[in-house]
């Protein structure tokens, strides 16, 4: 009897002391609260600053208001906690959610380049409930380069083509940059910079850390640009550095085509009802071929046009060719100046003129009054001679 007393004293002993030992553990487990970041570690530069985005997570089963406190920084280090844009030191945590807050970091400009250790702790009173370990490692090298990419880097087109590229501006660093927006041109060439799908043109852009902005970037030639590879880079620069990118246009030509008269002349006459022959001139004055180049006209009512040659296959850069129009003015034009619209369209560009003629009245009519009028004076007078002596 007084053996089995001796063990069951001794086991209630190791029951209590196995349940004190157990106890502040069900009580933190209880409590549930832990506090994590997306990314416990990041590279800066001395003078960056950075910020911690912190989840504070309560998965007990009661709600619970917790002391948050930055329990170890480096010397020097301004450190703070905010939420909901404000400094805060506490934070209510419903059952089973959590909240977010932010560390802001300002790391001072002769920080020595290693890595250092930040804490964060949340308690209840005077008790701890969670820590969490953050690591800043200083480094003369940014958390990562800039980065300015083309979706096309390489287009082509005549130089009449306005080239539009899609840029992609990304902020590796621990802070919001701004960027100035610039390209090394030819002479004579435009660019602008708008944000993907806005209108307003921009010189610079705000970037936020880690984020990306999408750029619309356009492209003008000279109006004389001549054929070949251009090479265009891109800067975007902010006050930690800059980045490019090159850009390539290449200009397969030029097509400007030139119609007018022989010597440049936009006029001429006819007599109603009668036609009348002008000589064009059409000429290539770009530095590409132009194919295919029809002519057409549209006239007055009841008047025609025609042309000789109602096709040039291929006018070279610089070749000029001549075409004979055949203008036919209708029998019922009075007198007057008539516009003609002549077109020479090829494949890859076109010419309108206006072309004024003017209506005369035929010679014939002139010679048959003149008749008429001879005729009327010519009996006057043989009226007079005949009876006006009576």
């Amino acid at each position: 009897m007084v053996k089995n007393k001796k063990k069951t004293k001794l086991a209630l002993i190791l029951l209590v002391s196995l349940a004190m030992l157990l106890l502040p553990s069900f009580a933190a487990a209880a409590e549930g609260v832990f506090i994590a970041t997306e990314y416990p570690g990041i590279t800066v530069r001395a003078g960056e600053s950075l910020t911690f985005p912190l989840d504070v997570h309560n998965t007990g089963s009661q709600n619970q208001i917790v002391a948050l406190k930055v329990t170890r920084a480096p010397s020097g280090w301004e450190t703070s906690l905010e939420g909901g844009g404000k400094k805060i030191n506490e934070i209510f945590l419903k059952a089973g959610t959590y909240e977010d807050a932010d560390l802001r970091v300002q790391v001072p400009q002769d920080a020595a380049e290693q890595v250092y250790t930040i804490t964060v702790a949340a308690f209840s009173g005077d008790r701890e409930l969670a820590v969490l370990n953050l690591h800043v490692d200083v480094s003369k090298a940014r958390a990562g380069e800039d980065e300015l990419t083309a979706q096309y880097s390489e287009l082509k087109g005549s130089g009449s083509t306005t080239f539009n590229f899609k840029l992609s501006l990304k902020n590796n660093s621990a802070e919001e940059q701004t960027y100035s927006l610039g390209a090394e041109l030819p002479s004579g060439w435009q660019i602008t910079f708008k944000p993907s799908y806005e209108d307003q043109e921009v010189a610079s852009v705000t970037v936020k850390e880690g984020e990306t902005k999408n750029l619309d970037v356009t492209i003008t030639p000279a109006s004389s640009v001549e054929a070949g590879e251009y090479k265009i880079p891109v800067a975007a620069t902010s006050a930690a550095g800059s980045v490019t990118e090159e850009l390539t246009v290449i200009i397969s030509g030029t097509y400007k085509l030139n119609f007018s008269g022989q010597g440049g002349i936009l006029s001429t006459d006819v007599v109603a009802g009668s036609e009348k022959k002008i000589t064009m001139e059409v000429s290539n004055t770009g530095s590409a071929p132009i194919t295919n180049i029809n002519f057409t006209a549209t006239t007055p009512q009841d008047w025609t046009v025609t042309f000789d040659e109602k096709t040039i296959d291929r006018l070279e850069p610089g070749e000029t060719k001549q075409v004979t129009a055949t203008i036919t003015a209708s029998s019922n034009a009075i007198a007057g100046d008539y516009m003609v619209t002549m077109r020479a369209n090829g494949k890859e560009t076109g010419k309108m003129i206006e072309f004024r003629v003017t209506v005369k009245t035929s010679t014939l009519w002139g010679i048959i009054a003149i008749v008429i009028i001879l005729a009327v004076c010519y009996g006057v007078y043989w009226v007079f001679r005949k009876y006006g002596r009576r």
